[in-house]
């Protein structure tokens, strides 16, 4: 079962994370810029998104990315990875999100 499902080529709503340690406590998004970065799964190579994530509640970790029209209008599985960035540390990376991208009813 995907973390997310949502209808084909639909947009304007957010995504919603809340980014987590390996050991489960929130990851404290203070000072950090996040990159969503997502994949057709199973395809290697470039990113078919790669936007900013805006932060909600920093010290909650929680971050959302809004939709835009053309960002899933292919029906398919994809993997999300969201990059956190921060001056002077190396960037770090998310554990996988797995995203169905659903046609519509």
């Amino acid at each position: 079962m995907s973390d997310l499902v949502i209808p084909r080529g639909d947009y304007g709503f957010n995504l919603a994370f809340t980014v987590q340690e390996d050991d489960g406590t929130v990851y404290v998004l203070t000072g950090y810029t996040i990159t969503m970065k997502v994949w057709a799964k199973d395809i290697p190579g470039s990113p078919v998104v790669e936007d900013t994530c805006d932060i909600d509640i920093a010290a909650s970790g929680t971050c959302h990315y809004t939709v835009k029209s053309g960002d899933f209008d292919t029906a398919g599985e994809y993997l999300i990875e969201l990059e956190l960035s921060k001056t002077g540390l190396a960037v770090e990376s998310t554990r996988y999100y797995t995203l169905e991208v659903k046609e519509s009813a």
